[in-house]
């Protein structure tokens, strides 16, 4: 890795600073060494990165995305795809990611800490990563994949869950996936679209239940995040601590108060529905699927509206499944649309650190902090559909070393 300069950059250093022309960043094995504006430094030994105007900002985060879920036909994943074959397929998935501009990611529910482990060893072209393994679903809930016919659940990779009801059994559910080394735990706390047998309106697992898991999360140094998209699920999971609220497309004001009471955050994932309303029938989603998908698009917009206005801690994710998983940089665009160019982006870095607990290390490009860089060949602050365009990403760098270099 050694000592690299970048020199005449326009630096989104995403600490809520406008852009800088001309800027400097030093980055020395991996690390930011110093950021400077104005002529760069001699430094002996360097290696030295014209940027020429282009925009350098700190790499994206994804807080919400699933790597196993790579086909659009989520209900059959388990059934036609060797687990041995989800690996390497997940992994795909991860490099693409990578490519798109996010050097970290969450993903919300699916791989195993193996996947963390294994791009830390170098092992995979991949994000830096949170995992938490397999969800928590009561019988019945939006991660049990059985169909009815069905009585014991299936062993593979994808979205699938632990089923476990009644609080002895999520508190042992809890723990189990800690000890395989989650970095927290995720609860299906309600309905979804991808689920055949329940709708998104409606609440799973009881305010004990929610509690104890919230308990052993805690207990661990580990926090909880929460799938729901109804008020009472939302309300629910804020008043038993949860730590953030994933999708709540169907958030009002009244709930939105709770969660900012409770100091709990929402992760809108709006890309997802965008993509699949408009796309599910040439990606050859299930009806069933693409029904739902298509009613919770209607009041993303609006829920983020309100999250906004009334000034709660909001995170960003994309949650692409299948055909949909190359366009993860358009929720920075949905998003764009409510917020402005700026707090999208800072939603996208800066705020996705802060939620996933790693703002000392990513997130901004300041001295101390990890060399992960994107070089925009354009202005996001003027054209946020920039990251849309890959060919626009011409320098993408994690832990100082170049993932890609085309300037």
């Amino acid at each position: 890795m050694g000592l690299i300069l970048f020199t005449n950059a326009t630096l989104l250093d995403c600490t809520g600073s406008e852009p800088v022309f001309p800027a400097w960043v030093a980055a020395e094995n991996g690390i930011i060494k110093e950021v400077g504006t104005g002529p760069a430094p001699d430094l002996p030994g360097a290696e030295k990165v014209d940027c020429r105007g282009k925009t350098l900002m700190p790499g994206l985060i994804d807080g919400h995305m699933h790597a196993s879920l790579f086909t659009n036909d989520l209900g059959d994943l388990h059934r036609k795809i060797l687990p041995s074959t989800s690996c390497f397929m997940a992994a795909k998935v991860l490099e693409d990611t990578l490519m798109q501009g996010f050097t970290t990611v969450r993903d919300a529910g699916g791989i195993d800490a193996g996947f963390r482990e294994a791009q830390k060893q170098g092992l995979i072209t991949a994000p830096k990563m949170q995992v938490c393994g397999r969800a928590l679903s009561m019988t019945g809930g939006h991660a049990d994949p059985r169909l009815p016919t069905e009585i014991a659940p299936p062993v593979a990779v994808g979205m699938l869950g632990v089923i476990a009801d009644g609080v002895d059994e999520v508190r042992k559910a809890a723990r189990e996936q800690l000890r395989m080394g989650a970095d927290y735990i995720k609860v299906m706390a309600g309905g979804g679209c991808a689920s055949a047998a329940d709708e998104p309106d409606t609440v799973q697992y009881s305010p004990e239940e929610l509690e104890a898991i919230v308990y052993e999360a805690k207990a661990a140094g580990k926090t909880v995040l929460t799938h729901n998209y109804s008020t009472r699920s939302m309300k629910m999971c804020a008043e038993a601590g949860v730590h953030s609220i994933e999708h709540g497309n169907y958030l009002d004001r009244e709930t939105a108060l709770i969660l900012k009471e409770h100091g709990c955050w929402l992760v809108p994932t709006m890309a997802t529905y965008e993509i699949m309303a408009t796309r599910g029938e040439e990606f050859g989603i299930p009806s069933y699927f693409l029904r739902k998908m298509k009613e919770v698009q209607k009041h993303s917009e609006n829920a983020l509206a309100i999250a906004f206005e009334e000034g709660l801690k909001i995170g960003s994710g994309s949650d692409m499944v299948g055909s949909g998983q190359p366009y993860k940089a358009l929720e920075i665009e949905l998003k764009a649309r409510v917020m402005g160019p700026m707090k999208a982006i800072l939603c996208t870095t800066r705020d996705n650190a802060e939620l996933m607990g790693i703002s000392g290390r990513v997130g901004t490009i300041e001295a101390g902090k990890c060399a992960d860089f994107i070089l925009v060949d354009g202005d996001p602050l003027k054209d946020v559909k920039v990251f849309q365009d890959r060919e626009k990403i011409v320098a993408i760098v994690q832990d100082g070393k170049f993932i890609k270099k085309n300037i």
